[in-house]
């Protein structure tokens, strides 16, 4: 009886063991494998962008002033309103100007009279001629007096000097005005620019008349083209920024200032690199980036150290530095495999 149950018990350890092994994770080489899809890398000739966050604002902005001081008396236009060369904008209380006028043309008409009647005096000899030369000068001076007088007149209404809009209106009926304190500021908008602040490092890389394409959210993300038209030569000396103005055609008048924007300019000039999509680009923890790159033969993989440049204007990005012509780089799959994992590749 004691020798039936010794030979159980091996029996029954052998069978356990037998058991135990085959439930082993991969020893049949299949539990481990992951289905994965690659691609293979080849060199592609694409056009690289570069992408900024800027603001739109007008192309033009010209602050309107009177030229004398006085009383608004009137006001003829709102912020926002569209207005064409010559349109009377505001005017001041001109009493004062017209009283100073009509002294002034007095004056002028009593001097032009002395000098008519003492002319002929003076032609026939019987007036000194530094006495005639008093009477002219005091001609000279009543007309330009009057001419000032007119002047001041005229300048009580202040016009729009060409097309736009009034951005900004700065007076009211009854307020004093000084010359040279903005009353109105005219915009132009049927052009604007996208202002966008570049690093030093990536100044250089850019010139006069690259194209953009400028995104706006607040317009339900609404594409616009552009191309740049001024590049600053000072650095901001705080971001270390140079400003870039890229201008739009706004035919439409949907581009507004103020309206926050996205800009990508693409670069004219292609090369040819290894781009790769932007999702497959891991991050260890000691933040270098890889991917992983799989052996047909042998079923595995191994992670490769690479180096990103800028994305494509297709949405890859380009590997700059890490990757080889015919590499396999895993593009499905690769959330599910590390260095031992056992791979299948799939179409």
């Amino acid at each position: 009886m004691k020798h039936f149950f010794r030979i159980f018990t091996r029996a029954l350890m052998v069978v356990l063991a037998v058991s135990c092994g085959t439930n082993e994770p991969g020893n049949d080489g299949s539990q481990n494998t992951v289905a994965v899809k690659v691609l293979e890398v080849r060199h592609s000739t694409v056009n690289s962008k570069k992408s900024y966050v800027g603001i739109i604002e007008e192309s033009k902005s010209v602050p309107l002033s009177f030229l004398v001081a006085g009383t608004v008396e009137n006001v003829y236009v709102e912020e926002g309103e569209h207005v064409s060369k010559g349109r009377q904008l505001a005017v001041l209380n001109n009493t004062a100007f017209k009283n100073a006028l009509e002294a002034a043309v007095a004056k002028e008409k009593q001097a032009k009279d002395a000098f008519n009647r003492l002319n002929d005096v003076y032609k026939n000899g019987s007036l000194p001629e530094i006495k005639m030369v008093e009477i002219e000068t005091s001609l000279a001076e009543a007309q330009s007096m009057a001419a000032i007088a007119e002047k001041n007149v005229k300048d009580c209404r202040l016009v729009a000097p060409e097309n736009g809009v009034i951005g900004r209106r700065s007076v009211e009926p009854g307020m004093n005005v000084i010359p040279g304190n903005p009353a109105f500021t005219l915009v132009n908008i049927e052009k604007v620019n996208a202002r966008i602040p570049v690093p030093e490092n990536e100044i250089a890389g850019l010139k006069h008349g690259d194209k953009a394409l400028i995104t706006v959210a607040a317009l339900n993300n609404e594409s616009f083209k552009g191309t740049i038209g001024q590049k600053g030569l000072l650095a901001n000396p705080l971001s270390h920024t140079y400003e870039i103005k890229i201008g739009i055609d706004n035919t439409s008048g949907s581009l507004m200032p103020g309206m926050i924007c996205n800009v990508d300019i693409m670069s004219p000039d292609s090369a040819d690199v290894f781009s790769v999509p932007p999702r497959i680009i891991q991050i260890a923890g000691d933040k270098h980036k890889f991917v992983y790159i799989a052996d047909r033969n042998a079923g595995t993989v191994v992670n490769r150290t690479v180096e990103t440049g800028n994305l494509t204007d297709g949405g890859n990005i380009i590997i700059t530095k890490g990757l080889n012509e015919g590499d396999l780089v895993i593009v499905d799959g690769y959330q599910k495999i590390d260095n031992t994992s056992k791979i299948k590749i799939i179409r």
